[in-house]
């Protein structure tokens, strides 16, 4: 009997000297989780028991390894593919087993432009929505995939300008006063932004406010353009709309179009120009925001991945564009997972399926680029407690050799 129940303990203490051991080994492995053994003690039923008597202790049982989620600290990588997780949630990835879950943010492009980890197993996300990069990350997720093509020149179509037109500002009798971009009696403000054709070619267009007297209260701006190349050669030239606001200084009416044939071949230029949140007031004249819908081409230079999942590529010209968004799992139980090998963890029947979400949605964690998330365990108290379970380990071993001293003595009896 004794030496069943000290079996127990030593069983036990070697469960926990394992363990320990496991989480000392991994105190360097991005991502991983330390684990706790829990213990629970081993008694028979018995006829003794049933009347009040004493029921002796049988030994003690290793009930479940308990893993800790806390999470571990995050340093800079250098990298900036790899993520750590702040807060809750795991990454996704598709290994050759089948679907696993990780915290270890250690990312590449594999030959195929697929985002792996270090494994080489493809991480999951959302494809980018038809509406671009405003629209919402829905939908099934699988591997996401990044072209590194260059950017395609989008001719400008549309151009959006925010100003303040300053009240004070002396009106201009247009009828003595002419508009002309080589006069600047003739209008009283002026501001330029670029502008592309179908081949990318950037042009400057210019754009003049004249406040024209007695044509009402408050007056009438009138607006027109100019359009040059990059050696300052004037492509085109034209009036633009015409500004009215009401008393208040809001703009009330006024749009124009920007037209112009390109000298290097591209198609025509026809420029739809807004004026959008224009205001008049005694303010000096200020240019809140230009809103251009055309680019320039760019060679692809890199990626960049935000708090929020999306992963964008950038381009020479300062563009961007969405290449889709990181998906974050989370469990009901994180604590029924099943770790594999690989710092990867599957989905069980005790964990739940798994919640999927954009990061930063539905109670998961942000996502830090260029940084990594380390081990979660603490070296001083696994080497503390690897003491403790060497003097379990040691002090069973005594027992039993102390009961194998009492049964020989016994055999040796006449």
């Amino acid at each position: 009997m004794t030496l069943s129940v000290e079996l127990t303990g030593l069983q036990a203490a070697q469960t926990d000297l394992d363990t320990i051991g496991n989480n000392i080994a991994n105190v360097g492995t991005d991502g991983f989780k330390a684990s706790t053994p829990n213990f629970s003690s081993l008694y028979g039923a018995s006829l003794a028991g049933a009347t009040g008597g004493a029921i002796p202790g049988q030994g003690v049982l290793t009930n479940s390894l308990s893993q800790l989620f806390t999470e571990g600290t995050i340093s800079q990588s250098g990298n900036p593919l790899d993520i750590a997780i702040n807060g809750n949630g795991f990454l996704q990835v598709q290994t050759p087993s089948g679907l696993a879950y990780t915290r270890d943010g250690s990312l590449q492009l594999d030959a195929n432009g697929v985002i792996t980890n270090d494994t080489g197993a493809a991480v999951l996300g959302y494809s980018p929505v038809a509406s671009g990069s405003n629209g919402t990350a829905t939908g099934p997720i699988g591997p996401i995939q990044i072209s590194e093509a260059n950017l395609t020149p989008v001719a400008t179509s549309t151009l959006t300008m925010d100003v303040n037109l300053p009240s004070t500002d002396p009106q201009i009798d247009t009828a003595t006063t002419p508009f002309s971009i080589t006069d600047p009696a003739s209008y009283n403000e002026s501001t330029t932004t670029t502008v592309y054709d179908s081949l990318g070619t950037p042009s400057t267009l210019t754009t003049y406010f004249t406040q024209v007297s007695g044509s009402g209260s408050p007056p009438q701006w009138q607006t027109h353009w100019g359009l040059s190349s990059a050696t300052g050669t004037l492509i085109g030239s034209g009036a633009g709309g015409t500004l009215t606001f009401n008393s208040s200084g809001v703009l009330t009416a006024g749009s124009g179009t920007v037209s112009a044939t390109p000298p290097n071949g591209a198609a025509a230029l026809s420029i739809a120009q807004k004026f959008t949140g224009t205001t008049l007031s005694n303010l000096p004249f200020t240019v809140s925001s230009i809103d251009n819908n055309g680019n320039g081409g760019g060679q692809f230079s890199g990626l960049s991945i935000n708090p929020n999942g999306n992963i964008l590529a950038q381009y020479s010209n300062g563009a961007t564009k969405l290449m889709g968004t990181i998906a974050l799992a989370s469990f009901v139980n994180p604590q029924g997972l099943t770790a594999v090998q690989g710092n990867n963890w599957l989905a069980s029947a005790a964990s739940g399926a798994a919640v999927t979400n954009p990061p930063g949605t539905a109670g998961l964690g942000t996502l830090e680029s260029g940084a990594l998330e380390g081990s979660n365990v603490d070296l001083s108290t696994q080497l503390v407690n690897l003491i403790v379970a060497q003097q379990a380990y040691q002090a069973n071993v005594q027992g039993i050799n102390v009961d194998q001293q009492d049964v020989q003595r016994l055999l040796t009896l006449q």
